[in-house]
Parts: C-alpha cells; sequence; structure tokens
C-alpha cells in the first residue's frame, strides 16, 4: 500500500491554510497568554479533525473524482488507497481529535463536531451535486477551523469569534468559484452544478465581488469590536481592497486564466488579513 497516499487524501495545503487560521484565532484570543500545551491540543485536535473530514471526504467524492483529470490521479479513485481503508482512516483521525478537542473544552468539541456536518452531510452529500449555491452553507466548515481556535482560548463561543469567522464564510465564494472557472471543463464532466457553469462566469464572478466586498466591511467592523493596532486596519483594508479591486476588474472581463490567479490571490489575502490580526494584536498591548 502505498504510504504516501494517506498524506494526500487529508490535502495537507488546505489543511495548512485552515490550520493558519485556526492557530492565529487561537493566538489573538488568547492574548498571546497561553501554555505551550494548550497550543499543541489545539493543533492536534483541529488539525487530525480537519484530516479525517476530508480523507471521508475522498471517499463520499471518489465517484465523480475519477471523472475529471484535475482529481482522477488522487488516491481512493486512481486505487491507491481502497476507499474502506480511506474510510476508517478518516474516522479513526476525526475520532481521536475530536477526544482531544474534549480536553480543551466542550465548545471546541462542538465546533469540530459542526466541521463535519456541514462538510460532509450539508455540503458533500445533500448539496454539493444538486445546488449551484452549495458553497453559501458548505462554507461554513471553512469557518470553523478558525472558530475552534478562538473558542479554545475562550472557552465559550462569542460575537468577536464569529466575525472572524465570518471573514472565512465570505472569502469561500472567491476560493472555491475562482477554481471552478478555471477547471470548468473538469465540473462540466463530472456534472457538478457549480454557480459559473450555471449562471455564467461574469454573473458569478459579480457576486464574488459582492461577498469580497462584505469582507472589506467585515475585517473593519473587527476593527472597531477588538483592540488591534492601527497595523491590522492599515494591512487588512489594504490587501482586502485590493482583492475587491481586482475582483472587480475581472468580472469586467472573466477568463479560465484569470480565475486561476484571482484563486491564488484569494488565498494570500486571506493569509495576510490573518497574520495582520495577530500583528494587530501585538500592537494592542
Amino acid at each position: 500500500m502505498d504510504l504516501k497516499a494517506f498524506v494526500e487524501v487529508t490535502k495537507p495545503k488546505q489543511t495548512l491554510l485552515l490550520m493558519i487560521t485556526c492557530i492565529m484565532s487561537f493566538l489573538v484570543a488568547s492574548g498571546f497568554s497561553f501554555h505551550p500545551v494548550e497550543l499543541i491540543k489545539v493543533f492536534l485536535a483541529v488539525s487530525l479533525a480537519v484530516a479525517g473530514t476530508t480523507a471521508l471526504n475522498m471517499v463520499l467524492d471518489r465517484d465523480i473524482d475519477i471523472l475529471m483529470p484535475r482529481t482522477m490521479k488522487r488516491p481512493v479513485p486512481s486505487g491507491r488507497l481502497p476507499e474502506t481503508v480511506c474510510a476508517i482512516y478518516g474516522t479513526l483521525l476525526f475520532l481521536i481529535g475530536i477526544a482531544i478537542s474534549y480536553t480543551i473544552n466542550i465548545y471546541v468539541s462542538i465546533v469540530i463536531f459542526l466541521g463535519l456536518f456541514f462538510d460532509i452531510v450539508i455540503y458533500t452529500i445533500m448539496l454539493k451535486r444538486k445546488s449551484p449555491y452549495s458553497i453559501v452553507l458548505g462554507g461554513l466548515a471553512g469557518a470553523m477551523p478558525s472558530f475552534a481556535g478562538w473558542t479554545a482560548a475562550k472557552g465559550y463561543f462569542d460575537v468577536a469569534g464569529m466575525l472572524i469567522s465570518m471573514i472565512i464564510l465570505l472569502w469561500i465564494p472567491a476560493h472555491i468559484w475562482y477554481l471552478s472557472m478555471h477547471y470548468e471543463e473538469d465540473y462540466r464532466r463530472a456534472n457538478i452544478p457549480m454557480l459559473p457553469l450555471i449562471a455564467g462566469m461574469e454573473r458569478a464572478s459579480w457576486i464574488i465581488v459582492f461577498s469580497v466586498a462584505l469582507m472589506l466591511f467585515m475585517v473593519t467592523l473587527l476593527f472597531l469590536v477588538l483592540p488591534f493596532g492601527p497595523a491590522y486596519f492599515i494591512t487588512s483594508v489594504i490587501i482586502t481592497t485590493y482583492f475587491l479591486y481586482r475582483a472587480i476588474v475581472f468580472a469586467k472581463a472573466p477568463s479560465r486564466i484569470g480565475a486561476k490567479s484571482m484563486y491564488k490571490l484569494a488565498s494570500k489575502t486571506l493569509g495576510v488579513i490573518y497574520l495582520a490580526m495577530v500583528i494587530g494584536s501585538l500592537h494592542s498591548f
């Protein structure tokens, strides 16, 4: 059996991006006052749960993955990792993750469970193959790691943690729909009704513009809610405004080639916003 396949089914790059949002949320919420063991437990709980959920998704999507050139070489559709083995592997990873989360606090366990529920049940099973707006609810899963990190530090749910997670929810349309524009033929071949395929690239692009505009509002609101220093406000507003500008330019003349660069810019933008939160928190002390 290909041991490398066990790593591949967890989508390491995607998991890393989600863990960045988790750990940075934890650092900000804790005010950088925490025991190292707490940070280790948060990292293990969320990363294992995310990896396990992703592996389970690989099993559920095996029939459509094999139809798309971009995904047909993934471990499960290519046969490098039997679907039963992948299902057991994913389940074990998730269960270990949620068990560790329970030693942090029950709220983190609830958030992690909701991440699995929205990703597997709501998005993958119920909406992905039926609705062009599947990511609107499915995107809640992407916001859960950030919320988990915040909740792990605070020990309860609060508005600030929800606002920080909302930034990711508003970022999801750009992340998913730009990718689906670039790989349009793949999604058509697999009969996945992504919005750009159903409504057209131009209309979907303008919806992304609206979502990014709300992101800009959200990063500004966060500055008013949390005691961030000016470094956060300046950095996050500049990068989000730039992303909004690029999204508007793209919407006026959308293209498959341009969509890939917008997809990459979306990931960089989210990373910079979360880094700005950390820097802004340090400067607020």
